[in-house]
């Protein structure tokens, strides 16, 4: 009789575990491939799908770009995704720059602007390769550019196209992030309109590509480096005021205006 008691409960527990087997064989197979992608890839970042560095850096947006002045490098942060539910093992992603990307986009009207052209090979470096650490989903890799061939050639626009692959994993439509970069922001312009009343004179900044500013109201008080800020002046009279706009290669590169500001 105790044989008969012991079968149903060996055939409830090889139940439960085949179970349990067919439950994680189902959950394991639900995860999706791993694959590398370049975010700067996506169409989001322009209409054109091309990641623009035109710009200085406004606060709460992306930071495209740091100065290195001593070494006279303009480099440009960019990342390596993995996507996939699974983030296990590390990933090696292979980056490279391809040209003939650039060369036929440089073909399509209106899909960069006038005057761009391919950033010569010579007038760049980058990391080859990083890996994704076992599980992360991202690795950090730069562009770096000659600072100085940039400034000397403001009126250009130069492209670069970087591709992405991995000997382990498979690559998603992303995998060629197009760069263009217009250094013509690197050069700030100073201006600025200004309006009194009784003693105080009130000021709109209109400054281009400028990041920080400094303003000398004329009358011997101290310096302002805020943006735009109303200023009382003591005693009427004529003040030449000057605001010096400063860009993204600090005092390298200022721009400097003045007006004279009657105060009644």
């Amino acid at each position: 009789m105790k044989i008969f008691k012991i079968i149903p409960v060996l055939a409830v527990v090889s139940t439960l575990l085949f179970s349990c087997s067919k439950t994680e064989d189902v959950v394991d197979a639900a995860y999706l491939p791993q694959q590398v992608y370049l975010p700067a890839a996506n169409p989001s970042n322009a209409p054109t799908g091309v990641y623009f560095v035109n710009s200085v850096a406004v606060s709460g947006q992306t930071f495209r770009y740091t100065i290195d002045l001593p070494n006279s490098k303009f480099i440009i942060p960019l990342s390596v995704y993995r996507a996939g539910v699974d983030k296990k093992g590390v990933v090696t992603a292979n980056l490279s720059i391809n040209a003939d990307t650039v060369a036929k986009l440089l073909l399509v009207p209106g899909k960069f602007p006038v005057g761009t052209e391919a950033l010569p090979t010579d007038k760049y470096t980058f990391t080859p390769s990083v890996n994704i650490a076992d599980g992360a989903d991202i690795a950090l890799f730069s562009l770096s550019v000659d600072l100085n061939y940039l400034k000397a050639n403001l009126t250009k626009k130069f492209a670069v196209a970087v591709k992405v692959s991995s000997p382990q994993v498979g690559t998603s439509s992303l995998s060629h992030a197009v760069i263009l970069i217009d250094p013509a922001f690197l050069v700030p312009t100073a201006n600025f309109t200004a309006v009194a009343s009784a003693k105080v004179a009130s000021f709109s900044n209109t400054s281009l590509n400028a990041v920080t500013y400094s303003w000398d109201y004329g009358d011997g008080t101290a310096v302002s480096t805020a943006k735009e800020a109303p200023h009382t002046y003591a005693a009427a009279g004529t003040y030449n005021v000057t605001l010096t706009a400063f860009g993204a290669l600090g005092e390298s590169n200022k721009s400097v205006k003045t007006i004279s500001v009657v105060i009644n």
